[in-house]
């Protein structure tokens, strides 16, 4: 058709028209547009008089665009022309076809054109377009109720509901696996025509996202690892952050291609953003099967709306993990350097967690249905291995030396000891030679007689030397410390009462204080009275270490549980000499693993590690003395939860 021709009579439907805004030799003109129609600068000898568009410009090409219809919506390709085709203003790539909207401008070159559309929407059908694609960064869900029938506002009342539900229940979940299952829940109630839904998340910003949950609307498992997923939305929608809702899915020029699309014959889609600021989470995207229109704007906006606040949640998680491993790290870490302080029992506090936590665990599975009662939530068994992990934080204000005592006598002391045994060797050498220098200077002894009195002092010397060595022997004997308590070491009483002459005026000493006896005399460990008493202060000083923490309600009972770990059923334990039901359930578990590890941790100079079918005889005889729980401790050997380790 020329230029400035008046509109003809249609010989086909007129669906749409090009309006040509003209030039300053060329006045404007209307062009009709049906199902296909081929713009250049010359006519088309082998298409029809209304397949063709002539735009008699220079700087137009001779095939310059191309405009074809599918189905409600007409679609503008450039045909690899010289100076370009653009649509309000951007330039298309040959090839790629773009949609038209009521009032959009083209431009061919320098050729200006405005196409209108004169299609009508049939009753419940969407309007022309396929896809749509909004800013998801600033869409805001928005309801329309001025001029809706009654049933449509009952239909909205039901979806505001359902939305202020979604707000509340995302709101009280703790945790994600839960979110993302009333997530999925809700879904199917907001959208009744879904047949599918799946959510993916990015574990991190620089990761690609991973579906983490799939659904569809009968309950079917669906395997997120195995879903087809249509990487152009993906694309679409995390690197643009654009929410799509894509109607007649397998007709768009955008998707209908893909395999994945294909493949699951989806015929329509929505697919929105979890957005928080400038971070994008990842995804939630809802499709079916059956029906082409099944999505419409209000959908999409509902949709947007859930993810808005499922970011927000999926945010908090995320910041609630963050936090959560930073306490971990910092409770490993003190842990770590307390232990440091006693390189011989360094694990311990890592292993009784492990130990603790695995009884715990299967204290669900026992036999006795008290304790299956008593099963522990995740918080509570991350409240039992923090307490297992801290319960000897209270060591960092015991003295070193005490701590780290391997002997009944401490080194320094016992070559103490050892020192005064060879004085008390050289003060009998030096009284013996020196008698016999004087009576020898004063004409006592003839030679006969000092070789004699030679001989005789060098046998006693003798004599003594193999008494002061038995001696010794006996105090490094009784310097072992027993792991159970033992009658004292024969002999000891002997040593005290010994008493070696001095020099000169020296009356004389013992070669055994009272103190080193006592040290000596101790029936079980190496620890005295009052250096046992200094390691028990440990339980208290950690318990007020631990009150000092601002606790979460979930970890309050740390402080209690770590406290209680030395007591007895039978009130004789410490610090507080707590009996029965004193004791909380978790702490009883504490105890059973903090004696299993003492007892068979490794070598330490002061002990001899025990195999663990030993170790187990001495905790079952510990249970018939009522001083621990036989019930836990039942459910600890059937478990064999002592062959747990800490993988802190």
């Amino acid at each position: 058709m020329e230029p400035n021709a008046p509109f003809p009579a249609p010989t086909a439907p007129v669906r749409a028209y090009l309006e040509w805004l003209g030039t300053a030799s060329s006045k404007p003109a209307v062009f009709p547009l049906h199902d296909e129609a081929v713009l250049g600068r010359n006519p088309q000898d082998a298409l029809a008089s209304d397949r063709y568009v002539c735009i008699p410009e220079q700087t137009v090409s001779r095939r310059h665009a191309r405009i074809r219809r599918r189905g409600a919506s007409y679609f503008v390709e450039d045909l690899h022309s010289s100076n370009g085709t653009f649509v309000s203003g951007e330039r298309l790539a040959p090839g790629d076809w773009h949609v038209l909207a009521e009032g959009d401008e083209l431009g061919l070159a320098s050729a200006r054109l405005v196409f209108h559309s004169l299609l009508v929407p049939e009753q419940g059908v969407a309007p022309a377009m396929i896809t749509r694609s909004v800013d998801a960064t600033h869409f805001a869900p928005v309801v329309d109720t001025r001029n809706a029938a009654r049933a449509d506002l009952e239909n909205t009342v039901h979806r505001l509901h359902a939305m202020a539900q979604v707000g509340i229940a995302l709101g009280a979940v703790t945790d994600r696996d839960t979110l993302i299952e009333k997530l999925m829940n809700f879904i199917f109630d907001l959208f009744p025509a879904a047949e599918r839904a799946f959510v993916m998340l990015r574990p991190s910003e620089r990761d690609p996202p991973q579906p983490v949950a799939a659904r569809q609307r009968d309950g079917g498992p669906l395997d997120p690892a195995q879903i087809r997923i249509s990487r152009t939305i993906v694309d679409e929608v995390l690197g643009r952050k654009r929410a799509i809702l894509s109607v007649d899915t397998l007709a768009d020029r955008h998707f209908g291609a893909h395999e994945s699309i294909v493949a699951q014959a989806l015929l329509s889609v929505m697919c929105v953003p979890l957005i928080l600021g400038d971070e994008v989470l990842g995804l939630i995207q809802v499709d079916t099967s059956s029906d082409r229109r099944a999505f419409q704007d209000a959908d999409l906006e509902i949709l947007s709306g859930v993810c808005a606040e499922t970011a927000v949640a999926l945010k908090n998680f995320q910041l609630y993990s963050d936090i959560k491993g930073l306490l971990d790290g910092f409770v490993c870490a003190s842990v770590q350097a307390i232990e440091e302080r006693d390189p011989v029992t360094a694990g311990h506090s890592f292993r009784v967690a492990g130990y603790a936590e695995s009884l715990a665990i299967a204290i669900a599975h026992a036999d006795d249905p008290d304790l299956r009662r008593a099963a522990f939530t995740p918080a509570q068994l991350q409240e039992i291995r923090y307490a297992a992990l801290l319960h000897d934080f209270g060591k960092v204000g015991v003295r070193e030396h005490v701590l780290r005592k391997e002997k009944k006598l401490h080194h320094a002391d016992m070559r103490l000891l050892e020192q005064r045994f060879r004085y008390a060797r050289a003060c009998l050498e030096r009284q013996a030679w020196r008698s016999l220098t004087e009576r020898q200077l004063r004409g006592e002894l003839g030679t006969d007689d000092l070789r004699h009195e030679r001989d005789r002092i060098e046998a006693a010397l003798a004599e003594e030397g193999r008494r002061l060595d038995a001696f010794l022997d006996t105090i490094v004997h009784a310097n072992e410390p027993s792991i159970s308590h033992a009658p004292p070491v024969t002999g000891l009483d002997a040593i005290r009462d010994h008493v070696c002459g001095g020099i000169d005026d020296d009356p004389g000493f013992r070669l055994l204080g009272d103190d080193e006896y006592a040290a000596l005399s101790i029936g079980k460990g190496c620890l005295t009275p009052d250096e046992r008493r200094q390691i028990e202060a440990h339980v208290a000083d950690s318990y007020s270490f631990l009150i000092l923490i601002p606790w979460t309600r979930d970890l309050a009972g740390v402080p209690a549980i770590a406290h209680g770990h030395h007591e007895k059923l039978d009130g004789s334990g410490y610090p507080m000499g707590l009996r029965g039901p004193q004791i909380s359930l978790q702490t009883r578990i504490l105890t059973i693993s903090d004696i299993y590890d003492a007892l068979t941790a490794r070598d330490r100079p002061y002990k001899q590690a025990i195999p663990a079918e030993h170790a187990l005889d001495l905790i079952a005889e510990e249970c018939r003395a009522g001083h621990v729980d036989d019930r836990l401790f039942d459910v600890f050997v059937a478990s064999k939860a002592w062959q747990a380790r800490s993988n802190a």
